[in-house]
């Protein structure tokens, strides 16, 4: 997950029961995640050349803190914080936080500031980039839940009523600022070309690689590119991921995290002509409003205590947890028009597409020649002819059925073959007509290719009948061929196609 500053401190906000009195809640994700931060640091010491004090320091009191972030993980809003666990999230880890940011800030800046005495530009470019694998945090990360839970009492129990917004930790955000702003004036003559219009081609190959080690390492973060205005470098998530948040098992809201552009993403470097600029969204934003939750449930009075769970289904225990539809826009569309059956996941239900599919194909066809016209030729009867050809056919193939499996295809080209028997006889060109239709990967096909007559008795034009197997992009056919003025033969075609 990369670093994380508060992981394991979701959202703090009041709860106000009754109106009678005030009691702050804590929700924590998954303490497992806590201890990716352990990894993380040591990666970070592997990588430097010599010790540092303050960075062995940091990782003993990790060591700490993950203790105590496994003990204190649940916390009922109805029972009393032990005193140990409030003064873990209210004092310990925040002073931890403010203590990793400072020295893993000290030794990235150290790192980067190195790149300036490097003579060759791909070195220095390369160590910008790796400098970034240390402050990519992707948006389904830094979370909490800004707002709050009012209850109000009912005649028989309570109705809790919420409204949050979800943001990202203004703390760690800042930091994450400070060292990026820092980055970007260090590194903006390498990573940025010499007529100021874009990145340099080396650092974008670079960045790609990153992103290939961050998602080997389960990082969601990707850095991406824009340069509309000016050379924007911006934070996104590789993958979407959704959360569902719980009260007492109670299902309150659920939350889908999803790529987008640099308007929505929670860090952007941007290069002016002589200016460094680093914000970013403060609020998880998704088409151009931020993630809002708000409305209410009802609890009976047997209800004893109650605990809220805040569950992402990339991590922890995820049965039997409703995470919403994997798309919305999707889901919204079809709900709109029609039902969607809930044993067919609602990304497999695709209406019929019409697409161009072009086709390019390579075959030998085999047969006798048993009519009279191989006097024509000075050959045998029943000699054996070689035909092989070239084909190439623009097709409309259109998708059908609830999966979009099926499929039919139509559409036209050119032909250019031989015939070889005892050597070439013939190179000719015709027009060329094919259909098919298939399931999957597999299919028939029929091709016909209409040969303009050399004389009265000559001419082959061709009529195939073949099943067909596909190996995207490229396929296997085999079938028989009816030769005109020749007979019946034999073909296998490889092609390629869309």
């Amino acid at each position: 997950m990369g670093f994380r500053v508060k992981k394991v401190l979701f959202s703090l906000f009041s709860f106000f029961v009754c109106a009678a009195y005030s009691q702050t809640s804590i929700f924590v994700q998954d303490p497992a995640i806590f201890h990716q931060r352990q990894v993380e640091l040591q990666k970070l010491k592997g990588n430097l050349t010599g010790s540092t004090e303050s960075l062995d320091s940091l990782l003993e009191q990790a060591n700490k803190i993950s203790k105590m972030s496994d003990r204190c993980a649940s916390v009922s809003i109805n029972d009393v914080m032990d005193e140990d666990c409030w003064h873990f999230f209210q004092v310990a880890l925040p002073a931890f936080e403010a203590q990793y940011m400072k020295v893993t800030g000290e030794v990235r800046l150290g790192h980067m500031e190195m790149t300036r005495g490097l003579e060759d530009r791909k070195l220095q470019i390369s160590a910008c980039a790796e400098a970034l694998s240390d402050i990519a945090f992707s948006k389904d990360q830094f979370l909490m839940l800004d707002g709050g839970v009012d209850l109000e009492p009912l005649a028989t129990g309570f109705q809790a009523n919420y409204d949050f917004t979800l943001k990202y930790e203004p703390g760690h955000q800042k930091q994450v600022f400070e060292i990026a702003e820092v980055w970007g004036k260090t590194c903006r003559d390498m990573v940025v070309r010499k007529d100021g219009e874009g990145f340099a081609p080396y650092f974008i190959d670079r960045l790609q690689k990153l992103n290939e080690s961050l998602a080997s390492e389960g990082n969601s973060a990707v850095y991406k590119i824009d340069t509309t205005e000016v050379p924007t470098l911006y934070m996104d998530i590789g993958r979407p991921v959704r959360s569902a948040y719980y009260l007492n098992g109670r299902k309150l809201f659920h939350s889908r995290i999803s790529s987008g552009g640099p308007d929505e993403s929670n860090l952007r470097i941007s290069f002016g002509k002589e200016t460094v600029q680093v914000d970013g969204e403060p609020q998880v934003v998704k088409k151009g409003s931020p993630q809002k939750f708000k409305g209410s449930v009802e609890f009976s009075e047997k209800v004893g205590s109650m605990r809220g769970q805040w569950v992402w289904e990339n991590r922890g225990n995820v049965e039997g947890v409703d995470f919403g539809p994997d798309e919305d826009e999707v889901v919204t569309a079809v709900s709109e028009e029609e039902p969607v059956p809930e044993s067919v996941p609602p990304t497999q239900n695709k209406k019929k597409k019409a697409l161009f599919s072009p086709w390019l194909g390579l075959t030998v066809a085999f047969a006798p020649y048993l009519d009279k016209s191989y006097r024509h030729f000075d050959i045998e009867e029943k000699a054996l002819t070689v035909l092989p050809d070239l084909t190439g056919v623009a097709r409309f193939r259109l998708t059908f059925g609830k999966s979009g499996d099926g499929f039919v295809a139509v559409g036209g080209g050119a032909f250019i073959g031989a015939g070889i028997v005892d050597g070439l006889q013939r190179v000719y060109v015709a027009p060329v007509a094919q259909a098919e239709l298939g399931y999957s990967n597999v299919g028939i096909r029929e091709t016909a290719v209409f040969a303009f007559p050399e004389d009265d008795s000559d001419e082959w034009s061709q009529f195939r009948t073949g099943v067909f197997y596909n190996i995207d992009p490229f396929g296997i056919e085999m079938g028989l061929d009816m030769i005109m003025n020749m007979g019946y033969g034999g073909y296998v075609s490889l092609y390629w196609s869309l």
